[in-house]
């Protein structure tokens, strides 16, 4: 949050060209102005600690917003090379936090679809006793189960792989069902010949590898060109460094030679509006094949409505220019309780922003849900018009 202080006092005041012809480059090129004033080297001063990557993520989607709906049109459109494609929620974390619960589901009749991840390291021996479980319990029942992802967590060795290689294959349950089998990052980063040796091993099998370590902006794909043609990728938008980083990732791996999906992560769990920015930005990708959310309710906390919504497995996002939400006022106000706001001139009277903010997001549709809120909170409106100098 300090970081994310320092960024937004930056910010104000900033140039923003809203008819650049390459606006999610131009935003970048904004916010790293910003965090070279703030974190950069001068003269022989060392160079302070460097902000986190999802706060320059997060300034540029503010950025972008902003551009956007002065252009009257969606972030995705403002992104996108081309046409923005549909995303389609199609990878599930839950169902394998408990397989034997899954299987005994199975069982009673449930249709499984998409791919089914988990999310907690798995051994190669647990990995192939899990995978053929899971498809023999499949076998005689119709289903749309894409493929089982597992996280190996870098910690298997090139026999705990070969072994899983031939339990996983020789029972041909795989391969009969056309159920594909990722396992996210079997080795450490550095085991490039395991690697060569695993790409041997899996050719001809649904088996394929996920690289996710180190998997971060364009520079980290550059130093992975020997492994692109065989694997997936997994890039997290807060940790790549930006929404730009990882729509220029995704085309430095295309150059040189990526043939597989992206899985972008760091969805699931998260609040509305980061799922909102996710949708728009997987929208403007080609390679994005992977895409999970869990559509958390924020509760007392929540910011943005609309949000996403799920329609015949497509994710929606809101209809408008920009992102097309609306802050709840609810939920500003105690955000901005919480939180410390900045003016061009420094700190603002927090009495002052919350007026302001409520004043900016005012809309017609939250009045009878937000008149419903004001019971459960303290400070309403009826107490804000009540201030000196209201205004609605």
């Amino acid at each position: 949050m300090r970081y994310s202080r320092k960024m937004a006092r930056r910010l104000v005041g900033k140039q923003l060209d809203l008819t650049s012809q390459a606006p999610a480059e131009h935003v970048h090129d904004v916010v790293h102005e910003v965090v070279n004033d703030i974190f950069g080297m001068g003269g022989n001063v060392a160079r302070q600690r460097r902000p986190s990557p999802s706060v320059c993520f997060a300034a540029e989607c503010a950025l972008l917003d902003l551009i956007a709906k002065n252009r009257g049109i969606n972030v995705a459109q403002l992104t996108s090379s081309e046409s923005p494609v549909s995303v389609e929620r199609n990878v599930f974390n839950e169902p394998l936090k408990k397989p034997e619960g899954l299987q005994s589901s199975i069982a009673k009749g449930k249709q499984v679809s998409g791919w089914l991840r988990r999310g907690k390291r798995i051994s190669g021996k647990d990995a192939s006793a899990l995978v053929n479980s899971l498809l023999s319990s499949l076998s005689e029942r119709t289903h749309d189960l894409k493929g089982i992802m597992l996280n190996a967590g870098q910690r298997w060795s090139s026999e705990e792989w070969s072994d899983f290689c031939d339990g996983v294959t020789l029972t041909g349950l795989a391969a009969k069902q056309n159920v594909a089998i990722i396992v996210e990052d079997p080795f450490h980063e550095d085991a490039d010949a395991f690697y060569q040796q695993a790409f041997s091993k899996m050719e001809g099998t649904p088996l394929r590898i996920m690289l996710s370590k180190p998997v971060w902006g364009s520079e980290s794909i550059s130093r992975l060109a020997v492994y692109l043609p065989h694997v997936e990728l997994k890039i997290v938008p807060q940790k790549a460094g930006g929404y730009h980083q990882v729509l220029e990732a995704e085309k430095e791996a295309e150059r040189l030679g990526f043939k597989g999906g992206i899985y972008l992560a760091g969805v699931a769990g998260t609040t509305n509006f980061n799922s909102i920015a996710m949708v728009s930005l997987a929208s403007a990708m080609r390679f994005n094949r992977y895409f999970s959310t869990s559509f958390k309710k924020e509760g007392k906390t929540r910011l943005v409505y609309p949000y996403v919504k799920l329609e015949n497995n497509q994710l929606q996002v809101p209809e408008g220019p920009g992102f097309a939400t609306n802050l709840c006022r609810s939920g500003v106000r105690k955000r901005s309780i919480e939180l410390y706001a900045f003016s061009a001139e420094g700190r603002t009277n927090k009495r002052e922003v919350r007026k302001a903010l409520l004043d900016s997001t005012y809309d017609d549709r939250f009045i009878d849900r937000e008149l419903a809120e004001q019971e459960r909170y303290s400070y309403s409106d009826i107490a804000l018009e009540a201030t000196p100098n209201s205004t609605r």
